[in-house]
């Protein structure tokens, strides 16, 4: 079978729409995480919701926990502000 440059042409278009289309789906995907709050049911929301919390959290933890102690903290301070665990499926 031999390439003619319209076919070669053809796939490399192919390919192109492929990896764009990846790309901006890519984008669509909620990110994961391992905490929920039963008070936000929209998934984009609940994401910044999340970052907020985090920061909020991470600003009364301070710098001197590490580890185990930071993780427990962080676990104490957004179950406080209403987040659950996911329960693993």
């Amino acid at each position: 079978m031999r390439l003619t440059p319209s076919s070669v042409h053809l796939c490399l278009i192919r390919l192109c729409l492929v990896g764009l289309l990846a790309l901006s789906l890519g984008g669509c995907l909620p990110k994961s995480k391992a905490w929920t709050h039963p008070g936000e049911p929209n998934p984009r929301k609940e994401d910044r919701l999340f970052e907020e919390d985090t920061q909020f959290c991470e600003g009364k933890i301070g710098p001197q926990a590490e580890g185990p102690a930071r993780d427990a903290a962080m676990a104490d301070c957004l179950k406080r502000l209403g987040w659950k665990p996911k329960v693993k499926d």
